[in-house]
């Protein structure tokens, strides 16, 4: 089971940051595009945005957070939709390379695993690495550090004020939330063209690099 992650809101953007158009593509499209070339059968879309119901079976739910006049509300953590079951999270906004889907696909871990680009190893990972989704084969483990995040971040023990992928990773290890902490065994680094789409720039940034547009 994947789940392409397609919630928030971008308010720089002029579509859905899972809308931009890479090398003639949409990344959502892309993303559906690749699992199903490597027989991924049971894809799903978590997303409150109706403009996904042409691309996918919908996974609604109540993703509480959001961006109003400057002042972070609700939980970003919300965002993994909640299954009982193990799954592959990926996330809608990252242009995936062929390779990097058959590792993803293929990489069995025994324990709940974050992926990510390479140089996360780095320990300045927060300022230089980009998450791209999660392998999780204890959904109970998972739920119970998204509500420790939630629970850190109410009593304003999370520093930048919100938990996002590598709070919740520190949080899933037992490592400090504000920390600095990645190990091989918990984190799948991807080593080649995979990226985030976090700016609008970056969308032709992408497609010049690998478009030759």
């Amino acid at each position: 089971m994947v789940i392409i992650m397609c919630g928030g809101y971008y308010d720089n953007f002029k579509e859905h940051k899972s809308l931009s158009i890479i090398n003639g593509e949409r990344l959502v499209e892309r993303t559906i595009r690749l699992l199903k070339e490597n027989n991924v059968k049971d894809i799903y879309i978590s997303s409150n945005d109706d403009r996904f119901k042409e691309y996918g079976k919908i996974l609604k739910h109540e993703n509480t957070y959001r961006y109003e006049n400057g002042i972070i509300k609700g939980y970003w953590v919300d965002a993994y939709y909640p299954t009982e079951e193990p799954c592959i999270y990926l996330h809608g906004d990252v242009y995936y390379s062929e390779k990097a889907i058959k590792t993803i696909l293929n990489y069995k871990p025994k324990i709940n695993t974050m992926i990510g680009n390479q140089w996360a190893l780095n320990i300045e990972h927060k300022k230089v690495g980009e998450p791209f989704g999660w392998i999780i084969v204890d959904q109970e483990k998972f739920r119970n550090a998204i509500n420790e995040c939630k629970r850190l971040q109410d009593e304003n023990k999370i520093e930048r004020g919100y938990a996002i992928s590598w709070e919740l990773y520190q949080v899933l290890n037992g490592y400090d939330v504000n920390g600095f902490d990645i190990d091989i065994y918990s984190y799948l680094p991807i080593y080649d063209e995979t990226d985030d789409v976090d700016s609008p720039e970056k969308i032709d940034i992408l497609n010049k690099k690998i478009g030759g547009i």
